[in-house]
């Protein structure tokens, strides 16, 4: 299975365009993308559901409420929904963020983000998508730690198979909690995207820079 993987794009015009010929020029069963499509603009949203047809998506903490209301009627957005998809897999999302000090539009509590996953069906089979990552896994800045705690503990008590996430501009990588595999994907407003394949259950990925 063969999946792109971005988010953070931010309304980047440029890069939406740089997505759509990288993702002409492979073979992808699926799109994923991690949250913050655009700070203001329902036009870029359709834009990007357009060109990724079999995209699945979560919200980003800075969608306003036009977007968000333009997202949900479309079959792509998988907030607090699991889909499932090829090889016995499936694909759960969970977007929005932990609070932030900017008051952005799509903000939960840490106990609202726990109640709220506790109820969504993760097995070990599951791809999970996060806009926020789980806290402790590429999320210090300026010294301080911005990732969730709920999706942690979430992560360690359901075992998905990965969690994909974004949210923290400054980090790309892969790590371990417990068995999952997390891939923290790179922003798209950075020019890069993930190029993820998944067979017999084993992750492998490429972060590139376009």
């Amino acid at each position: 299975m063969k999946i792109l993987v971005f988010s953070d794009i931010h309304d980047d015009e440029i890069m939406l365009e740089k997505l759509k010929s990288y993702y002409k020029k492979n073979k992808f069963d699926y799109v994923f993308i991690c949250g913050d499509i655009t700070n203001h603009s329902v036009s870029f949203a359709e834009d990007v559901i357009v060109a990724f047809p079999n995209c699945f998506l979560v919200p980003g903490n800075n969608e306003p409420q036009a977007v968000m209301d333009f997202l949900k009627t479309k079959d792509n957005y998988i907030h607090e929904k699991r889909v499932e998809l090829r090889d016995g897999l499936n694909v759960v999302g969970f977007g929005y963020s932990n609070i932030t000090p900017f008051g952005t539009p799509n903000e939960y509590s840490e106990s609202e983000i726990y109640e709220r996953m506790s109820k969504l069906k993760i097995d070990n089979n599951t791809l999970l998508i996060t806009h926020c990552p789980p806290y402790g896994y590429f999320d210090e800045v300026r010294g301080k730690r911005i990732g969730s705690s709920s999706i942690k503990r979430i992560v360690e008590e359901k075992q998905p198979l990965a969690i994909l996430c974004g949210h923290v501009h400054e980090y790309e990588g892969a790590a371990k909690v417990g068995r999952t595999e997390l891939i923290k994907v790179p922003a798209a407003n950075n020019n890069k995207l993930c190029d993820l394949t998944i067979r017999n259950k084993n992750t492998y990925v490429e972060y590139i820079t376009v």
